[in-house]
C-alpha cells in the first residue's frame, strides 16, 4: 500500500541516500521547484548522500550546469547519472560485445540538440537510413515536434533492421502543461514497426545498478524520488528500492482527471504495474 506523505523531513531520517529525478521532481523545465532546493539543502546539510538520475541524453557535466544555473550547489550531491552518459561511456567506448558490434556509420537523430550523446569522432555520422548501420536516437531536434513526423525515417530503418540505441526512454515531459515528445515515444514506435532497440536510464536495471554503485550504500538504505511510474517508480521496484511518487509531474493532468491521490492514484498504479512507497503532490520538506 502506498503511504501518503506530507513532508519529507518525516522519512528523511530512514534513509542514508536518496536519488533524484531530475525534469518533473527538482524542476519544471525551466525553473527549480522551490520546494526541491530547500529538500535537497536539508539533505546536504544531514550529511545524506544525494544522487541524481535524469534520462536526458545529455552529459552528466551538462546536466550539473543546468542544475547550478536554477539555484543548485552542485556540492551537494555525490554524483550525477544520465543515460545519454551511460551510452557516451559504453557505446561511445563500445565497452561491451553489443557496443563493439555495432558498425561505423550512425544515423543520429537529434544530433544538433543533444551533441554529446556519443563523443565526438567516435563514429560516422550519415543522415540517410539507407546509408547507416546503426540508429542513435536522442530524441526529436524540436520540442514540439510530432511522433508521425518521424515515421519516414523509421520505417526505412526499421525495413533495414537497423539496431537503435535510445539515450532517453522517457516517451514525453511536461513543460508549462504541455506533453512533449522525447525518444522513448519514437524507440517504442520503432520497435513496433519491428526495430530492435537497445535502451539505456530508466526503468532499466543496469543504470540502477550504476547509481548504487557509484551511492555505495544497499538497495534498502535508498530511496528513489521521481514523478513518473513508467521509470522512476517502476526502476525502483525492479531493483528493490523504495520510492517516492510526485504527483506534480508528468502524471498530473491524469490524477487530476481521475479523482486525486486517492482513487485515481490507486487506478493510476495498477494501469502502468509500479508501486511507489509513499505519494506526495509536490516536494516538501
Amino acid at each position: 500500500m502506498t503511504a501518503p506523505l506530507s513532508a519529507f523531513a518525516g522519512i528523511s531520517d530512514r534513509y542514508d541516500g536518496f536519488i533524484f529525478d531530475v525534469w518533473g521532481t527538482l524542476y519544471d523545465g525551466g525553473n527549480a521547484f522551490p520546494g526541491a532546493l530547500e529538500t535537497v539543502k536539508a539533505l546536504a546539510e544531514r550529511d545524506k548522500k544525494i544522487l541524481v538520475l535524469s534520462n536526458s541524453p545529455r552529459i552528466p557535466v551538462i546536466v550539473g550546469e543546468r542544475l547550478k544555473a536554477i539555484g543548485f550547489e552542485l556540492g551537494w550531491f555525490t554524483e550525477i547519472v544520465t543515460s545519454g552518459g551511460m551510452v557516451a561511456d559504453i557505446v561511445g567506448g563500445r565497452r561491451d560485445a553489443a557496443s563493439a558490434a555495432l558498425g561505423e556509420r550512425v544515423l543520429w537523430l537529434g544530433q544538433e540538440r543533444f551533441p554529446d550523446t556519443v563523443p565526438a569522432g567516435s563514429f560516422t555520422v550519415v543522415q540517410d537510413a539507407g546509408e547507416a548501420d546503426w540508429v542513435l536516437n536522442a530524441g526529436p531536434e524540436i520540442s514540439e515536434t510530432r511522433l508521425e513526423d518521424f515515421e519516414t525515417v523509421l520505417s526505412a530503418s526499421a525495413e533495414r533492421g537497423l539496431p537503435m540505441v535510445c539515450a532517453n526512454p522517457d516517451k514525453s515531459v511536461l513543460q508549462s502543461g504541455a506533453q512533449l515528445l522525447c525518444a522513448g515515444a519514437m524507440a517504442e514506435r520503432y520497435e513496433e514497426m519491428g526495430g530492435p532497440v537497445r535502451y539505456f536510464g530508466k526503468p532499466y536495471p543496469e543504470i540502477f545498478a550504476r547509481c548504487l554503485d557509484r551511492i555505495g550504500l544497499p538497495a534498502d538504505r535508498v530511496l528513489v524520488v521521481g514523478d513518473n511510474l513508467e521509470t522512476d517508480i517502476l526502476g525502483a521496484n525492479r531493483t528493490g528500492i523504495d520510492s517516492l511518487l510526485l504527483g506534480c509531474g508528468i502524471h498530473a493532468v491524469a490524477l487530476a482527471e481521475s479523482g486525486g491521490a486517492g482513487e485515481g492514484l490507486v487506478s493510476l498504479v495498477a494501469s502502468h504495474g509500479a508501486r511507489p512507497t509513499y505519494f506526495s503532490d509536490a516536494l516538501v520538506w
